[in-house]
């Protein structure tokens, strides 16, 4: 690792927060003004169906980042994360740093646009198929 990367991840600890298994770390339709950068352990997203059913969306781990739409858009959160084991550590990025980096660093934008790209793809996986019956 080069002593310019080092120092960018020392940098970062100071956004560092744990979180303890199911502590939730944003709920759905939350205002959103940062985004997660998984370091350890598991993520859950998941969506409310009705009053008291939550259905599970998606499992992320280390290296994975969510909660960047709430940045992009400007919009309320989409779905609930929680951390799934104890000693969830994730980096958290501001809406600052956020522009700062799609501004500065062509290479995270086109990296959260691919991520973006196959989380939908995926999604759309899922989607019934239009004009089919069930």
């Amino acid at each position: 690792m080069t002593e310019k990367r080092a120092e960018e991840i020392e940098g970062l600890s100071k956004f560092r927060q744990s979180y303890r298994k199911s502590e939730v770390i944003f709920k759905e339709g939350s205002t959103g003004s940062e985004m997660y950068l998984i370091s350890s352990g598991r993520v859950l997203l998941s969506v409310r169906q009705n009053e008291t059913q939550e259905v599970p969306l998606i499992v992320l781990n280390p290296g994975d980042f969510f909660g960047e739409m709430a940045l992009v858009d400007d919009s309320p959160r989409s779905a609930t994360a929680s951390a799934v084991e104890n000693n969830t550590e994730l980096i958290i990025m501001d809406r600052a740093r956020f522009l700062f980096m799609v501004r500065q660093q062509p290479e995270f934008a086109l990296s959260l646009m691919h991520t973006l790209c196959r989380r939908l793809r995926e999604m759309d996986k899922r989607l019934p198929a239009e004009g089919t019956s069930t």
